[in-house]
């Protein structure tokens, strides 16, 4: 059972002047306020009685939930665990709580027993305020039998919709939390996230608590200064450069794989310049992930290529374009990724590149559905703002921009990047007509588009095949020959 907490929330920020029991925020963590949903969350786990208190928490990127839990770790007797879904999150949130005078540990694997050993004697000793663990380490039943003994007054799953997302399929591990919470009993559970659909609170309540019942705790998730726009593109590769060189930058483009970072990197080189953009992945070793994480937040102007490994938590305040290569796999992570962007409330852009090949691909019915919802943001004809919010289960807000209601607004380099496309489109379709059965693909692709990589030229000769502009002849004398489409809209 799920029930929202219906306590009024104030509409106005809350100063810490006015709080004596947060005068520590100030002297902390240097912040002069709260808002609203972390006063609120911060007293649900500050007030707990004598019954443990489950509680799952919804609040947008940018919105200061870290405070939410850093906060009561200085205040209230207790260890408080952190469970994380990645090391890079772990690594981050570690120098963040450093920063702010916590005494904190990570628990990881591959550690030694003597690395081991010292963490547990500090905890036991007092030592520790915060405990950073991710769900493999926590599902170690020594790793548990040490932990019980502890004083545990607050245990927190952080980027919760993970539990739903990965726990049935590469991370088992989400799915033994439960088990977790039930032997290390502490005082109070609350799952954070970012960005949950019905479905996937419903999935996390279920995993995480059972029949147990928890308060649910949602802010609206809209980022109404991060603007949305999809383009539809023949070749990824080449919109891909006209934006990243002409949008504002520092830029994220979020790819599937780690092969494609690093192609996606290395294809930036030239428009660019080398030492403006990286991969980052989770495969690369910890000395080489922190050289690019450290390079990245220094930069006023670099593109990183990243995986969704770089889409939680990890925090760069002045990200002023996002790039999607690839659709993600649900909404729920694009508004993780999107919400990368303009966390220092300042204008930003969201842009998916769409070349009409996206199709499902997931079995699982529910991980269907979720991939379903996303690719129908591609393809919606109305506000693209209003159905996010409306498959979040939001109420749909007025739009603060996307490319159907406020196109005006959009920056030129979108357009512009429309119009190229169309152009080279029509280019290709083109020589084609004018010079039917003539060429094969590879020798179409030697004849266009000339500034462009063969990647890219191939991106386009493939598209327009694809979308019947262009026909592959399949018999008699001209077999393997290119001609005129089914269709000749462009």
């Amino acid at each position: 059972m799920m029930t929202a907490d219906r306590r009024p929330i104030p509409d106005a920020p809350v100063t810490v002047a006015a709080d004596p029991v947060l005068l520590r925020a100030r002297s902390e963590f240097g912040v002069s306020y709260l808002y609203p949903y972390q006063r609120f969350v911060i007293a649900n786990t500050l007030e707990a009685g004598p019954e443990a208190r489950r509680q799952i928490v919804v609040l947008p990127t940018g919105s200061g939930k870290t405070l939410c839990f850093t906060l009561p770790a200085v205040l209230l007797p207790g260890i408080t665990i952190v469970v994380y879904p990645l090391l890079a999150l772990m690594d981050d949130q570690l120098r963040r709580v450093a920063s702010a005078g916590i005494t904190a540990r990570i628990l990881r694997g591959g550690q030694s027993a003597r690395e081991r050993e010292e963490i547990f004697s500090a905890i036991e000793s007092g030592q520790v305020r915060c405990l950073l663990a991710n769900p493999e380490v926590l599902a170690g039943e020594s790793v548990r039998e040490r932990l019980r003994t502890a004083s545990i007054s607050h245990l927190v799953v952080d980027e919760a919709h993970c539990v739903s997302e990965w726990g049935e399929t590469f991370r088992p591990a989400y799915l033994s939390l439960r088990e977790t919470l039930q032997i290390l009993a502490p005082a109070v559970t609350t799952a954070f996230t970012a960005t949950a659909s019905p479905l996937v609170l419903d999935s996390v309540r279920s995993i995480l608590f059972g029949d147990e019942p928890a308060k649910l705790v949602q802010g609206n998730p809209d980022r109404p200064n991060i603007s949305y726009g999809v383009v539809q593109v023949d070749s990824k590769e080449a919109a891909l450069s006209t934006l990243v060189r002409d949008m504002p930058r520092p830029a994220i483009v979020f790819c599937r794989s780690r092969k494609r970072t690093e192609a996606v990197a290395r294809d930036l080189g030239a428009p660019i310049g080398a030492d403006r953009c990286a991969a980052y992945h989770a495969g690369l070793e910890k000395p080489e992930r922190a050289a690019i994480e450290a390079w990245f937040f220094a930069s006023e102007d670099g593109v990183l290529a990243a995986t969704c490994a770089y889409g939680m938590g990890v925090d760069k305040a002045d990200v002023r374009t996002i790039i999607h290569y690839d659709p993600p796999a649900s909404v729920e992570a694009f508004l993780q990724e999107s919400g990368r962007a303009g966390r220092d409330g300042s204008p930003a852009q969201s842009i998916v590149l769409d070349n009409g090949a996206t199709r499902p691909t997931e079995q699982d019915p529910t991980r269907r559905l979720r991939e379903e919802a996303m690719i129908g943001f591609l393809s919606c004809a109305g506000c693209r703002r209003t159905y996010l919010m409306t498959v979040m289960g939001a109420e749909p807000p007025a739009c603060f921009g996307c490319d159907h209601c406020t196109p005006e607004l959009e920056p030129e380099p979108i357009g512009r990047c429309r119009s190229e496309a169309l152009a080279a489109r029509e280019r290709a379709a083109t020589i084609v007509r004018r010079h039917r059965r003539i060429f094969t693909p590879d020798q179409l692709v030697r004849e266009i588009e000339p500034g462009w990589s063969e990647g890219a030229r191939r991106e386009l000769v493939a598209a327009l095949v694809q979308s019947g502009a262009i026909r592959r002849l399949a018999r008699g004398p001209w077999k393997g020959r290119l001609t005129e489409g089914t269709t000749r809209k462009i």
